[in-house]
């Protein structure tokens, strides 16, 4: 009888084909046992962009064609009804594996009760990327893109631990019971904050959500928002909409407690 997978990977591509396939070889060389530990499940939010990855490598491996684009939320969302795994990781296809880390960052998990955990991310010279912040204001979005703004990463706990507000959905592993609990991401969200509303609805239940300092996975930033006019627009009404949510109110009410 065949055992269900430790971890199911979900990965959405729009139109990185070239990352994707990158990203899962990087992992099948660098992680053991991947033909009994990962379920993989490869969204096309381009319908026919993605050839058919090769399964063997894999406990499993399907192929999600989406017959038109979602938004980030809705294609996880969509994955995790076919997830098999204890745990659900989210991963961007920019992302590549130099070592194994999953069994370091669930030992990570388990040792400290996390829900959701990621590992720190770094880019091509090994700088540390803005992964995790404090909950954003609208004026903390509105500084981030005038000149001379530098990101300032958190100085971790002596166990190397960080405590972020929240983490971007570009790489998540969280506990599958976790995200079933709170409902998935809200799909109101198309492209933006749907990682920090998630974030918040967990806090909010007593979750907890960290980053170990001490793992790192290599992150080809893109910046779309930055150079796109349609794409900045998305960012903007997400943050509207998260700025005017429910759940803005009530982490900031949190939030000013933890600091009383």
């Amino acid at each position: 009888m065949n055992r269900a997978p430790i971890f199911t990977l979900s990965i959405v591509s729009h139109g990185d084909a070239g990352k994707t396939f990158r990203l899962l070889e990087s992992i099948r060389v660098h992680e053991p046992d991947t033909q009994t530990r990962f379920q993989v499940l490869v969204t096309d939010n381009l319908k026919n962009d993605l050839p058919d990855f090769d399964p063997i490598p894999w406990a499993s491996l399907t192929m999600l064609r989406n017959e038109r684009r979602l938004g980030f939320a809705e294609n996880h969302n969509r994955a995790f009804e076919q997830a098999q795994g204890e745990y659900f990781v989210i991963l961007n296809p920019d992302l590549v594996f130099q070592k194994p880390i999953f069994a370091d960052l669930l030992k990570s998990m388990l040792t400290h009760n996390a829900d959701l955990i990621a590992p720190q991310i770094v880019d091509e010279t090994g700088a540390v990327q803005d992964s995790y912040r404090a909950l954003p204001t609208p004026f903390e979005l509105i500084r981030r893109r005038l000149p001379g703004y530098s990101f300032k990463p958190f100085l971790p706990n002596s166990n190397g631990m960080i405590h972020p507000d929240w983490i971007a959905g570009m790489f998540w592993l969280v506990r599958s019971e976790t995200y079933r609990q709170l409902g998935g991401m809200d799909e109101k969200f198309f492209l933006y904050l749907e990682d920090v509303d998630f974030c918040s609805r967990a806090r909010l239940r007593g979750m907890k959500i960290m980053v170990d300092s001490n793992i790192r996975v290599r992150h080809d930033a893109q910046r779309t928002s930055r150079r796109k006019l349609y794409y900045l627009y998305l960012h903007s009404h997400s943050a509207l909409r998260f700025f005017f949510s429910p759940v803005y109110r009530q982490i900031r009410r949190f939030s000013r407690g933890l600091d009383t």
